[in-house]
């Protein structure tokens, strides 16, 4: 990566940091503070990316690194569904003021936050929920770029998947400082670069696809649990593909 780019990135960073400081003194620690339009919204995303670290983890012990966490609301759910004994979370945000903020909330024990754009340390999960949707550029090209620098920079610490979400439309455009890409583009540069993915869509998000990237491993588990259920129906393992080819 060039010089010229390493600045322009940092610059991103510096003018989305500036954008949320400003939304965050109007609304504090509330989905609206994030720019979210709701709680059901915000909430119903990071419910999505951890009930599939938990049937990708077998329900069994995890760690997760969740990158542009804001405010912690991810581990506020991870703490009301009595998951804060089986996941060993750790919080990213490039913004200052959200991990002073955390840092500073007695309800957050035992968890780390830290300013970085990716984890400190190899974790099973790393997770983005709404982290690429608000850009402060117009360029559709240039926000691409930062997007798969950033994906490509945090999946060298992914030791079982990466989870994210983002924005959808037939057609990529940028609308409101909201980016918004296209399936065909999304499968493209994760096929490109990581794994083939397993995207998820839920009728309640009719804008929104979660994006699964599975370390080889697990992708060949999935793939012998389906010849094992093909074969257990049908007596045959003849044309099954991976559950998760999208």
């Amino acid at each position: 990566m060039t010089f010229i780019k390493i600045l322009i990135y940092k610059l991103l960073n510096k003018q989305i940091s500036n954008i949320y400081n400003k939304r965050f003194d109007n609304y504090n620690n509330t989905p609206k503070g994030v720019f979210w339009n709701s709680k059901l919204s915000q909430d119903l995303r990071l419910n999505i990316i951890l009930d599939k670290i938990l049937n990708i983890s077998n329900n069994n012990k995890f760690s997760i690194a969740d990158i542009g966490c804001g405010y912690g609301r991810l581990y506020e759910i991870i703490k009301d569904r009595n998951l804060d004994r089986k996941a060993q979370y750790y919080g990213f945000d490039v913004n200052k003021k959200f991990i002073q903020f955390c840092k500073n909330n007695k309800d957050f024990e035992n968890v780390k936050f830290e300013i970085s754009a990716y984890p400190l340390k190899d974790t099973d999960f790393v997770v983005m929920s709404g982290t690429y949707n608000l850009t402060p550029t117009n360029n559709i090209s240039l926000w691409e770029d930062y997007i798969i620098k950033n994906l490509t920079n945090n999946w060298k610490f992914v030791g079982k998947a990466m989870i994210f979400n983002c924005l959808l439309k037939d057609k990529k455009t940028i609308n409101k400082s909201l980016y918004y890409t296209e399936l065909t583009w999304i499968k493209k540069i994760c096929e490109k670069n990581f794994c083939n993915p397993e995207i998820i869509k839920h009728n309640l998000l009719k804008d929104d696809i979660t994006v699964i990237l599975k370390k080889w491993f697990y992708c060949l588990r999935d793939i012998i649990k389906a010849f094992k259920w093909y074969e257990n129906n049908s007596g045959s393992s003849k044309g099954i593909k991976c559950p998760h080819s999208g």
